[in-house]
C-alpha cells in the first residue's frame, strides 16, 4: 500500500507527516496528534515561543537553518507565504479552480530579493510541475530552493545536488560490482 492509513486521532498528510510543534526558546521538538493541533488552535498559544508546522522536516530546516539567523536579526521568515499560480476560470460552463504553491519559507534579508524555500523528503508527482510554473510565474524571482536532508551527505542539502551524489554514488556502485 502506498499510503498508510492514519490511525485515529493521528494528525498528517497522506504522505504521513504530522505536525510540529517547535519551541523557539529550547529548540525542542514534538509532533502532534490532530486532537492537540485542535487544542493549540482553539486554546491559543504563545507564537512567539511555538511555531506549529505542517512537518517535523520543516521544523527541523527552521530551527537548524533559518532560527540562528532570525535571532541574529539577519533575516525574517515568513511561513508558507500563498502564490497564485493560474487564476480560476470557466470554459463551456466548466468551472476550474485556481492552482496555487505554498513553499515552506520566504527568506527576506535587508536590501536583497526574497528567497523561497521548501523543504522535501521525497517530491511528490506534481511538485515538479508546480515548481516549473512558479518559476515561469515569477521570473523577477530567484529560482526556488529545494532542500532535503541526507545525513550521509552531511546534513541538509539543495534537491540538485543531492541528485548528482546520489547518482554518483549509484554509478560507483555499479562499477564496484
Amino acid at each position: 500500500m502506498r499510503f498508510a492509513k492514519k490511525k485515529e486521532g493521528e494528525a498528517g498528510s497522506k504522505y504521513n507527516a504530522k505536525k510540529t510543534i517547535l519551541n523557539l526558546l529550547s529548540g525542542e521538538m514534538n509532533k502532534l496528534t490532530a486532537a492537540q493541533v485542535k487544542d493549540f488552535k482553539t486554546k491559543g498559544f504563545d507564537e512567539s515561543r511555538f511555531i506549529i508546522f505542517d512537518s517535523e522536516l520543516e521544523a527541523k530546516y527552521y530551527r537548524d537553518k533559518l532560527l540562528p539567523l532570525v535571532r541574529s536579526g539577519r533575516i525574517r521568515v515568513e511561513l508558507q507565504p500563498k502564490f497564485t499560480l493560474l487564476a480560476k476560470f470557466e470554459k463551456d460552463g466548466v468551472k476550474h479552480q485556481a492552482i496555487t504553491y505554498s513553499p515552506d519559507f520566504a527568506v527576506l534579508r535587508e536590501g536583497r530579493k526574497t528567497v523561497y524555500v521548501d523543504v522535501k523528503g521525497a517530491e511528490d508527482q506534481k511538485f515538479g510541475l508546480k515548481r516549473k510554473m512558479f518559476d515561469a510565474s515569477f521570473p523577477d524571482f530567484p529560482p526556488l530552493v529545494v532542500m532535503k536532508y541526507c545525513k550521509k551527505f552531511g546534513g541538509w542539502i539543495m534537491i540538485e545536488e543531492y541528485t548528482v551524489k546520489k547518482r554518483q554514488e549509484n554509478k560507483e556502485k555499479k562499477a564496484a560490482k
